[in-house]
């Protein structure tokens, strides 16, 4: 026996998904153009899901929300690509002799720390998985940062106010609107005494087919000791591998 569907129900996930493409928020008319409902239905339905904390309002319009985050970060879709980066981070970990970490993004914008695998040296070590850790002060999470445009970035800092951790850390809109050309231009981002006196990391981002950014291997350590070449051209190797 066929089982009744509930068409506003399958509407209402059509906007959810929607949202996918729109990463930096979209509008009630945006969402409704990209889903083919009516205005004014999208408008209810986005307004029934704000409710309930599945979409809430950004800068740029409708954005993921917190309760639907929460249930997907439960449900984990990255461990399974944890736990095929653990041999990998093993091996840069082994052949850096500094510690090597995997982060990926979350909507908001954010990022977490899902993986680390340690090197030899004892100076240094620390357990970054599951750390709430600033944007602005992690190489990872200008990664993140550099997907907005300048728009974006400038409502972001405007929300949440960088703070300053060391006087090498960069909360100026102009400083971090500079920096992360830079970071687009190379192809990796770096942190060198921002978010603590004496240490550094270098992240580099992978990318889906689609060119979304789904992960970020970097590597920590003493920013004395952090050899950058060799350690990009490590992240390079990895993210061939992760892609």
């Amino acid at each position: 026996m066929s089982v009744p569907r509930t068409q506003s129900l399958s509407r209402a996930i059509g906007l959810l998904r929607a949202l996918e493409r729109f990463p930096n928020g979209a509008t009630t008319a945006m969402l409704a153009r990209a889903t083919g409902l009516a205005p004014a239905t999208a408008g209810r339905l986005l307004a029934t899901l704000e409710d309930e904390q599945f979409v809430e309002r950004g800068d740029a319009g409708w954005i993921v929300g917190r309760d639907l985050v929460r249930i997907a970060q439960r449900a984990d879709p990255h461990r399974a690509l944890a736990r095929r980066a653990r041999p990998m981070l093993e091996h840069l970990a082994a052949a850096a002799g500094e510690s090597a970490m995997l982060a990926i993004p979350r909507p908001g914008p954010g990022m977490a720390i899902v993986a680390q695998a340690d090197g030899p040296r004892l100076l240094g070590l620390a357990n970054w998985v599951g750390r709430d850790i600033d944007l602005h002060a992690s190489a990872a999470g200008k990664l993140v940062l550099a997907e907005l445009d300048d728009s974006a970035l400038t409502a972001w800092i405007r929300r949440e106010r960088p703070r300053r951790h060391t006087p090498r850390t960069l909360t100026r809109r102009a400083d971090l609107l500079a920096d992360l050309r830079r970071v687009r231009e190379r192809g990796w981002a770096e942190i060198d005494g921002e978010s603590e006196p004496g240490l550094a990391s270098i992240s580099m981002p992978v990318r889906d087919p689609d060119g979304r950014l789904i992960a970020m291997p970097g590597f920590s350590g003493p920013a004395d000791r952090l050899n950058r070449p060799a350690l990009i051209a490590l992240l390079e190797h990895a993210v061939a591998e992760l892609a």
